[in-house]
């Protein structure tokens, strides 16, 4: 069985773009109002070295890709940290079948810290890991507070 990783970005994008600067901003903002140094979230399955790169298969919900996504992509201990999980990729890749697609929630995103509604239809990044790895209450969950709940079970 291979080994299947929840990914937190902890990383400072540097503002060397307006597009840059935007979501520095933004991941700012999670931050602080999250309480904690992560602002994203992916499950990740290591995949295949490349070029002396280890490339991850990476499964979310992403505002930059619009929604729910896969992407093979290095994960540099720098910029993200990786708890295991205790899951079959083979369940993973069932649920990103059934949601690939689905519209980035920004609204449910909002929802952690704010009492608005949320969309069904729609993920946030911690909301689709969530629910991937079958956790009770998904939309509640930022990137930090199931890194927190993660952390406790190990």
């Amino acid at each position: 069985m291979r080994n299947v990783y929840i990914a937190f970005y902890k990383h400072k994008r540097k503002c060397s773009s307006l597009r840059d600067t935007f979501y520095r901003i933004g991941d700012e903002i999670i931050r602080f109002f999250t309480n904690g140094k992560y602002s994203h979230c992916e499950i990740v399955c290591p995949y295949l070295e490349q070029d002396g790169d280890l490339l991850f298969e990476c499964y979310t919900s992403s505002i930059m890709d619009g929604g729910v996504r896969l992407k093979l992509m290095p994960l540099p201990v720098e910029k993200w940290d990786l708890v295991k999980v205790n899951i079959d990729i083979n369940l993973i890749r069932l649920f990103y079948n059934r949601t690939k697609g689905a519209k980035y929630d920004i609204l449910g995103a909002i929802g952690v810290v704010l009492p608005v509604g949320e969309n069904k239809r729609r993920y946030f990044c911690s909301e689709w890991c969530a629910t991937a790895i079958e956790l009770a209450n998904p939309q509640k969950y930022s990137p930090n507070s199931l890194y927190r709940k993660l952390k406790e079970k190990v």
